[in-house]
């Protein structure tokens, strides 16, 4: 890979977390759930408790990936960019795309035995409606976690 950062798209209990347990064995710095618990409870890309670690991994040139279900949702995916792009310029940027698997999400997710089962499966049927891939990017298959 040549990017500097990975965007990683993807429904709940598609695989990003155990995709960037697999990219921190890299050397990649990760980020997981970026947007969860933001400042003010805001979907933007800035108000991520996260994005002061993420621009300093990124000034230290060091690889990062960053993932979150909101990015199935084209307009987060578009912001995210804008803001990385007009911070970091130059920065090589790529994304990843899991699979829009309904089933098999949901079977990762029923497996998985958390106490916010529940929680998950709303947001995987709310995200699943909405999520579109753009054509000719890279899409990775479901994992079974």
């Amino acid at each position: 890979m040549d990017e500097t950062i990975l965007v990683i798209a993807g429904l709940p209990g598609c695989g990003k977390t155990t995709y960037l347990d697999q990219l921190s064995k890299e050397s990649w710095r990760t980020f997981d759930d970026f947007k969860a618990n933001a400042y003010q409870n805001s979907p933007q890309f800035q108000k991520s408790r996260k994005y002061a670690a993420l621009q300093a991994a990124i000034r230290d040139n060091s690889r990062c990936a960053v993932a979150d279900i909101d990015f199935c949702k084209p307009e987060s995916r578009a912001e995210a960019q804008a803001v990385l792009r007009a911070e970091f310029p130059s920065i090589e940027l790529g994304w990843r795309f899991f699979a829009n698997d309904l089933i098999a999400c949901e079977r990762n997710i029923r497996r998985r035995s958390r106490a916010s089962i529940e929680a998950d499966l709303r947001k995987l049927y709310e995200y699943s409606a909405q999520y579109t891939i753009p054509e000719g990017m890279v899409v990775l298959p479901v994992l079974w976690v």
